[in-house]
């Protein structure tokens, strides 16, 4: 073999080499670059946030994740009220990246009526954040009515009335001294939307129909 030969064979496999290394420096920060979370990406992706009454009373509390990176765990939370929660259960977070990650939790103790879920996701430097909150209904013949949000903080308030009402239903609101002071009719439906100018203060809410009789407080902010 020629020295010139040879020479170039030489050069050929230096050249390969450095091709090579070259394409496992870039992998290398393709694969680091993924496993990175984007600018401003949150440390949890939260995709989906669900809440729902099932069956002998329980509630499945279920979401998904499109990215976790320092996940230390879930809180799950629930409230009577929308505003007050307390922790009813944790998972522990799977820190998966890139992938969808399922989680599902059973509430087997949940509240009769309106109760109120969310999520408390805590990172490992004990960093936190909410998700959304669901509301969820149970079924409960002593439970007939629910008016929200209570308190009302606008000029707009919802019925959910749990069951068929036949006929007209007439909402009427009462101050504090008895006085009449808004009055709204409704055909047959589940949901009533109450549009009011009323003053801060605490009302009655009597609820009447041909087959129908109740009442409820109110607090408008």
């Amino acid at each position: 073999m020629s020295l010139l030969n040879f020479s170039i064979q030489k050069w050929v496999l230096t050249n390969l080499k450095l091709i090579f290394i070259n394409c496992l420096a870039v992998l290398f920060v393709f694969s680091a670059l993924a496993q990175a979370p984007l600018p401003g990406q949150l440390p949890v992706n939260l995709k989906t946030f669900k809440a729902r009454a099932e069956e002998n009373n329980k509630v499945k509390v279920f979401w998904t994740t499109a990215y976790e990176k320092d996940n230390a765990y879930f809180d799950i939370e629930r409230s009577s009220d929308g505003v007050n929660f307390t922790s009813v259960g944790r998972l522990p977070g799977l820190n998966s990246s890139g992938i969808l990650t399922d989680y599902v939790f059973y509430d087997y103790h949940s509240l009769k009526g309106i109760s109120f879920y969310r999520l408390k996701q805590v990172d490992v430097d004990t960093k936190y954040s909410y998700s959304p909150i669901e509301r969820v209904r149970n079924f409960d013949t002593d439970n007939s009515v629910d008016v929200f949000p209570n308190p009302v903080p606008g000029s707009e308030f919802k019925i959910d009335l749990f069951q068929k009402i036949p006929g007209t239903i007439d909402v009427l609101v009462y101050d504090q001294s008895g006085r009449l002071q808004l009055k709204q009719q409704f055909s047959n439906d589940n949901v009533l939307t109450i549009n009011h100018r009323l003053p801060a203060g605490l009302y009655t809410i009597r609820i009447t129909a041909k087959e129908f009789n109740t009442t409820r407080k109110l607090v408008i902010e």
